[in-house]
């Protein structure tokens, strides 16, 4: 998905034609007034720009799959003749030094991608504010993306402002399934924790080869599924243990703690996956060798049919769903981020065509064409997915599944690292293994992260 850093330029040569609009009254042919439509508050109107000679926009990134980004682009020149776009992708700790050096020394970047969660503070002093730029093109546009996703992208900045327009989020964890073999057993997606357990004893009985439920035991993916489970009865739990709010050996944390536990004591998920690491739990999942597969929306790709084609994915069909709820009067979630902006650098020297390009692809006819790969879940609130991406309704119903948790997300899918790796990473696997009980692990996380503080 990432690579080294290389260079793509797509061109065309024909001259940029910017559309001109105006709003109010104009004249009539023999001089009388006309009455001009004028849009509604929240509707998107164009807005008046100058013709412009022909541009190249420099635009660099490290997210999201090369292939999809150029097909956008390609898209978008032929859209707008006149604005060519060199593209250059970076893998994702080179572009980390690269982009603030090059930012810094004000080289011409028109368009940079930004992932938010991690790089958006150290570089925003040297970005343009999207309420600069943002109507250079058309007024509303904006409003168009998901709220939750903007407003992630702003908290990102610490400063109360919009450095970058989302293109998508990413949350998890969520449940794949092998929908020939649960259809085989003859049931349905569980909803509960207590359907989930009977699923796993029936395929323990009829097919005892097969592994029920798979999924990493890395500390970070426990993390993960540690508060989906919390987030069911406290969506906003995680957010609210790292800024303070909560303290992590309070009555939210326990509950949440207990509950995980209890899926590894009454063997639902089993202890002897945690030893599993890195993609051995996908390749798993994808030789037909496990039911179910517990992961990130980053595996949503298996429910592409030309990924599973491509890929040699034995399971012909593949569903999602959100990971069953375990407490009474749990629902359904999972923790959300938004992932990639695009920004204006302050640099930039061809501002509107630079903004002309971000709304095609985040909310504009550009988003169809990188979105087929399921590497993020768009921005654009109003955005479905073409059925053909899937070739069967349980790829499809399981991708809208997960787009909908995705953009509902409570907290951010974002942990405090060296507190995870310092505690909290062994806390929680203490929990699941059952060396500690919820209490003590709760509180030793509460000692910890004061004593960090």
């Amino acid at each position: 998905m990432r690579g080294t850093a290389r260079a793509l330029a797509v061109t065309t040569t024909a001259a940029l034609a910017l559309g001109l609009t105006a709003c109010g009254t104009g004249g009539s042919a023999d001089g009388r007034p006309v009455e001009q439509a004028v849009p509604e508050a929240g509707e998107r109107t164009k807005k008046p720009e100058k013709p412009a000679g022909p541009v190249t926009l420099k635009y660099w990134t490290s997210s999201l799959p090369e292939a999809a980004l150029t097909r956008a682009i390609t898209a978008f020149e032929r859209a707008n003749p006149g604005i060519e776009v060199e593209l250059r992708t970076f893998g994702e700790a080179d572009y980390r030094e690269r982009l603030p050096e090059a930012l810094a020394g004000d080289e011409a970047l028109d368009v940079v991608g930004l992932p938010i969660p991690t790089m958006t503070r150290s570089v925003a002093n040297r970005l343009r504010p999207v309420d600069e730029w943002k109507d250079k093109v058309s007024g509303g546009w904006v409003d168009e993306l998901d709220e939750n996703a903007v407003k992630q992208t702003e908290k990102a900045a610490k400063g109360g402002t919009l450095y970058s327009v989302p293109m998508g989020s990413s949350g998890g964890a969520v449940m794949y399934y092998n929908v020939n073999l649960l259809s085989e057993l003859g049931l349905s997606f569980p909803e509960t924790a207590a359907d989930l357990e009977s699923v796993v004893m029936r395929v323990k009985k009829e097919i005892p080869g097969l592994q029920p439920v798979v999924f990493s035991g890395e500390p970070r993916k426990q993390e993960e599924l540690l508060f989906t489970i919390a987030g069911q009865t406290h969506p906003t739990l995680s957010d609210d243990l790292l800024t303070g709010g909560k303290p992590w050996n309070g009555p939210e944390m326990v509950s949440a703690l207990t509950a995980y536990g209890s899926l590894f004591d009454r063997g639902v998920l089993a202890k002897s996956a945690l030893t599993l690491k890195g993609d051995r739990p996908a390749e798993l999942f994808r030789s037909g060798k496990a039911l179910f597969l517990v992961d990130g929306s980053g595996r949503s790709p298996m429910l592409s049919a030309s990924y599973r084609e491509t890929a040699k994915v034995s399971v012909k069909k593949v569903g999602a769903g959100p990971f069953p709820t375990i407490l009474p009067g749990a629902e359904h979630a999972v923790r959300s981020t938004a992932e990639v902006g695009l920004a204006v650098p302050k640099s930039s020297k061809h501002v509107a065509e630079a903004a002309t390009l971000i709304e095609f692809l985040t909310a504009g006819d550009g988003v169809a064409e990188w979105a087929g790969d399921l590497a993020l879940v768009p921005a654009r609130e109003d955005f479905r997915m073409e059925s053909s991406v899937f070739a069967t309704s349980e790829g499809k119903d399981g991708y809208a599944a997960i787009q909908e948790l995705v953009r509902d997300g409570g907290s951010l899918n974002v942990p405090d690292e060296a507190f995870l790796e310092r505690a909290e990473g062994d806390a929680i696997l203490d929990v699941a293994h059952g060396r500690t009980t919820a209490r003590k692990a709760a509180d030793l996380l509460q000692k910890e992260w004061s004593r960090g503080q």
